[in-house]
């Protein structure tokens, strides 16, 4: 069974899809660059919000007692100690800045190439139904090339510093993102490392990997054990 991700992802698509091609077909040619352009500025915005959203559990906020907090000081401090954040953040906002530009080459090439056979050049004689079909099948194509270069251009996991957070007996929280107890081991794979004094927390179904810069790892790993991992 297909995880709520998929689901929204694949449902994303798909209005895109049918989106490009009724505003290809049936919006005057004078007015579809601003069209595209206030979508492509909600189509980020929710790309960007989605993880987010998606790692919000629908039954309620995190309870209980504090167990461990931090807020923006602590983990600005505790981070300029860590001299390989540099490292694993610099690649993914490489690839985040290098998709926009990407993006836009891919759709030229595929205008130039992909486009004349599908939607020809005297589509003013074709039915609109037919038109639309055509023009579906085009931006299928286009957003199915998109698709592939984001899977093997993108980092397969985010790396996502929480800057501020609260550990309680209940859960885990940080702004929208709550992570409850005991920890779905299904979903999320948690790692402590010692050195660098943090917890990383990967959620298999965002693909983010969420980290706890922590004063006293000790502490923060004997509470993720006894609270984390209780039954």
């Amino acid at each position: 069974m297909m995880d709520r991700n998929r689901i929204l992802t694949i449902l994303v698509t798909l209005i895109s899809i049918v989106f490009f091609a009724f505003v290809s077909t049936f919006i005057p040619q004078d007015f579809i660059w601003v069209v595209f352009l206030l979508y492509t500025m909600i189509f980020m915005s929710l790309s960007m919000a989605l993880p987010r959203i998606l790692s919000k559990r629908r039954y309620g906020d995190v309870k209980g007692a504090i167990l461990l907090k931090a807020d923006r000081q602590e983990v600005a401090k505790i981070m300029m100690k860590d001299q390989e954040i540099d490292k694993e953040i610099k690649p993914q906002v490489i690839a985040s800045l290098a998709l926009l530009p990407l993006s836009i080459v891919i759709w030229i090439i595929a205008s130039y190439t992909v486009f004349p056979y599908i939607v020809p050049v005297s589509r003013n004689l074709i039915a609109k139904s037919e038109l639309f079909i055509r023009y579906l099948v085009f931006y299928g194509v286009l957003i199915g090339l998109m698709r592939i270069v984001t899977y093997f251009f993108m980092p397969k996991r985010m790396l996502v510093p929480l800057n501020s957070y609260e550990i309680r007996s209940g859960g885990i929280k940080s702004g929208s993102i709550t992570i409850l107890f005991p920890i779905d081991t299904n979903r999320y794979e948690v790692a402590i490392n010692h050195k660098r004094s943090f917890i990383d927390i990967y959620d298999r179904r965002t693909k983010q990997i969420y980290r706890l810069y922590v004063a006293d790892i000790n502490r923060a790993e004997t509470v993720i054990q006894k609270h984390g991992f209780q039954k």
